[in-house]
C-alpha cells in the first residue's frame, strides 16, 4: 500500500478518453497496444477512435446509448472503448463463450442498439450466434463485423467503417465531447450470476478514472505505473479486470500494453520476454500454468518488476514463484462494483502477508464491515465488506430493486463478501455470502478451506461446495485437481487438514479430477461443478 500525503484523485481528466487525447497530443508515436507484434500509437488509436465516434453520430446513436461488444483482447475493443467515450455511449461486454440465448440475454437486459464482434474464435462464428440471439429482437441496429466476411444483412465491417469520410461530422463530434461528463455512464460489466440472472453493473468516467489513478500509483513500485513500461494484457475485456484495471489504467498512465488476444501460457511468455514487459497479471489459473510450463526457466523475464495475482484465492506456492519472479508482488481484493480494486497490498509485503491478507483500502475510498443489520462490527470480527467512494458503480442497469439492496442511502456498497480486519489493519477475505453453507448450525466458507487445501502438495486446483446430509444439513464436498504427475490421496489430505480446520470445515465427501469447468478468467465455474454432481447424484 503506497502512503500518500495527497488525493492521487486531485486534478483527474473527466472523461476516459481525455487520456488518450492527452497521451496522443504529447508523444504520438508512443505505443498505445501492440497485437500480434503490431504496434497502434496512441495517435493512430485516436484516429481510428475519431472514425468510429464519428460514425456512430452518423447513424444516430446518442448520448447513454449501449453498445455491445464480443471478442477478445484486441485493438478494435480499444478503439470502440474510446469512441464511446468520446459520445457518452456505454459499451456492454458479452463473454466469447456465450451461447446465443446468453447473448440474448445480455442485449435485451442492456436494451443494446448495435455490437461489435470479432468474426470467429476457434469454431465459433460469431454472426451465427449472434443472427440466433437476434431473432426475438427485431428492432436491433446493426452488427459491425472485423477479421472476416459480413454474412448478415444488417451487418458491416469494422475495417469499412473505419476507411469512411466522416467529415461532416467533426464539429458534432467536438460538441457532444463536451456533453458528456465524469458521472455519465462509460462500460457495463455483467456480474457471475452466482444468483439468478447477472447484473450488469454501470461503471462511470468517474468510477473508471479514479480507479485507474490510483492503481497506476500502487503499481510497478517505488515508480508507480508510468508511460516507458509495458504491461502483459491477458484478461478478457467483458471482465471488470480486463477492463479497467488492465484495459483502462495503462492508457491513463500512458503505457503500453502488450495484447494477448485468449490467454496462451506459451505465448504470454513470450510475449513477457519479447517486449521486456515490467508488469504481469493474473489469476491463479494463469499464473499455475506459467510456472508449470516445462521451459519456463528458459525464459528471460529479467524485466519483470511487478506481479499481481486476482480473482480467485492465491495460492502460496504461487505467491511465493511470484516473489523469486519479481521485487514487488499484490494480492489485491477486487469487485465489478468497485470498477476493479479496492485494495492494495503494502509494498515489499511477505510471503505470509500476501498470503492472508487483500492489503489495505486505498484511503481515497472507505471500507467498513458490518453485520447482518448493516451495523459496523470491531476489528478482528468477521463481517461482510462495504465500500463507499469514487469506485463504488453508479447502478445495476435496469435493475432498480437489485441496485437499492446492494447501495443504501449513504452510498455504501455491500459486498455480499465477508472479511475480517487483522491487528496490522489488513482485510483477509473470509468467503462469499453466498457460497457460505451450514453444517451442524455453524457456518463455513469454502475459500477458507480451499485456501488451505492449496497448500497440500501436488494440488493443483480445487473447490469446495456444499452436499445435502441427512444429520448434518449440509457437509463438504472437495474435488481437487493434482499437478502433472503428482497423485493426491484424500484420506492423507484430510488428516493434514485437521491440523489447520475446525473439524467441522473439513470436507467429508472427496473428487479427484482431471480438469475443471473454467471461465474465461480461468476462474473454476463452481455452478457447472455443482449441476455435474447433482446431475450423477439424482
Amino acid at each position: 500500500m503506497t502512503v500518500t500525503k495527497k488525493n492521487r484523485l486531485e486534478g483527474a481528466l473527466p472523461l476516459l478518453s481525455d487520456y488518450m487525447r492527452k497521451w496522443a497530443r504529447e508523444m504520438p508515436d508512443h505505443a498505445a497496444l501492440i497485437y500480434q507484434d503490431q504496434p497502434m500509437s496512441y495517435r493512430e488509436l485516436e484516429h481510428n477512435a475519431e472514425q468510429l465516434a464519428k460514425y456512430m453520430l452518423s447513424i444516430g446513436v446518442k448520448k447513454g446509448d449501449r453498445i455491445a461488444y464480443v471478442m477478445v483482447c484486441r485493438p478494435e475493443f480499444f478503439v470502440l472503448y474510446m469512441a464511446a467515450s468520446m459520445i457518452g455511449a456505454i459499451i456492454v461486454g458479452m463473454n466469447v463463450r456465450h451461447t446465443p440465448p446468453e447473448m440474448e440475454y445480455v442485449l435485451n437486459n442492456s436494451l443494446s442498439s448495435h455490437v461489435m464482434a470479432q468474426y470467429s474464435l476457434a469454431e465459433i462464428n460469431y454472426q451465427e450466434r449472434l443472427a440466433k440471439a437476434l431473432k426475438n429482437i427485431p428492432a436491433f441496429g446493426q452488427v459491425w463485423i472485423y477479421g472476416g466476411p459480413v454474412e448478415m444483412p444488417n451487418a458491416i465491417s469494422v475495417e469499412e467503417i473505419l476507411a469512411g469520410d466522416y467529415s461532416q461530422y467533426d464539429q458534432e463530434l467536438k460538441e457532444r465531447e463536451a456533453q458528456v461528463g465524469p458521472d455519465d455512464g462509460l462500460i457495463i460489466v455483467y456480474t457471475s450470476g452466482t444468483t439468478g440472472h447477472p447484473k450488469g453493473a454501470v461503471l462511470t468516467h468517474h468510477n473508471v478514472v479514479s480507479m485507474s489513478l490510483v492503481l497506476i500509483d500502487e503499481f510497478h513500485l517505488p515508480t508507480g505505473m508510468k508511460p516507458e513500461h509495458h504491461v502483459l494484457h491477458m484478461v478478457p475485456t467483458n471482465h471488470v479486470s480486463g477492463a479497467t484495471e488492465w484495459g483502462a489504467a495503462p492508457l491513463v498512465a500512458g503505457a503500453t500494453q502488450v495484447l494477448l488476444g485468449s490467454f496462451d501460457p506459451t505465448l504470454a511468455l513470450q510475449m513477457a520476454e519479447k517486449y521486456k514487459v515490467e508488469m504481469l497479471e493474473g489469476v491463479p489459473t494463469m499464473w499455475a500454468l506459467m510456472f508449470a510450463h516445462p521451459n519456463f526457466k528458459d525464459f528471460d523475464l529479467s524485466s519483470v518488476q511487478f506481479c499481481m495475482i486476482g480473482g480467485a484465492p492465491a495460492p502460496k506456492d504461487i505467491l511465493s514463484k511470484m516473489l523469486e519472479l519479481a521485487p514487488y508482488c499484490c494480492n489485491p481484493m477486487g469487485m465489478t462494483e468497485t470498477a476493479g480494486l479496492s485494495t492494495y497490498s503494502d509494498r515489499g509485503s511477505s510471503l505470509e502477508s500476501l498470503n492472508l491478507s487483500v492489503g489495505k483500502c486505498a484511503p481515497e475510498w472507505e471500507l467498513k464491515l458490518v453485520d447482518a443489520d448493516r451495523k459496523e462490527v470491531p476489528q478482528g470480527t468477521v463481517g461482510e465488506i462495504s465500500y463507499r467512494g469514487a469506485i463504488v458503480f453508479k447502478e445495476y442497469f435496469n435493475m432498480p430493486e437489485a441496485t437499492a439492496a446492494a447501495k443504501d442511502s449513504e452510498g455504501w456498497f455491500y459486498s455480499k463478501d465477508m472479511g475480517m480486519i487483522d491487528e496490522n489493519g489488513d482485510l483477509r477475505l473470509v468467503g462469499r455470502l453466498q457460497e457460505m453453507y451450514i453444517t451442524g448450525g455453524y457456518n463455513v466458507y469454502p475459500a477458507e478451506i480451499e485456501e488451505q487445501i492449496s497448500r497440500y502438495p501436488g494440488v493443483l486446483m480445487n473447490a469446495v461446495i456444499p452436499v445435502p446430509h441427512p444429520i448434518m444439513g449440509e457437509v463438504g464436498r472437495g474435488f481437487i485437481v493434482p499437478k502433472p504427475g503428482e497423485i493426491v490421496d484424500p484420506a492423507a489430505l484430510q488428516e493434514y487438514l485437521k491440523d489447520y480446520l475446525a473439524d467441522y470445515k473439513i470436507p467429508r465427501q472427496w473428487e479427484i479430477r482431471d480438469s475443471f469447468p473454467l471461465t474465461t478468467l480461468g476462474k473454476i465455474e463452481k455452478k457447472i461443478l455443482k449441476k455435474e454432481l447433482e446431475e450423477r447424484l439424482a
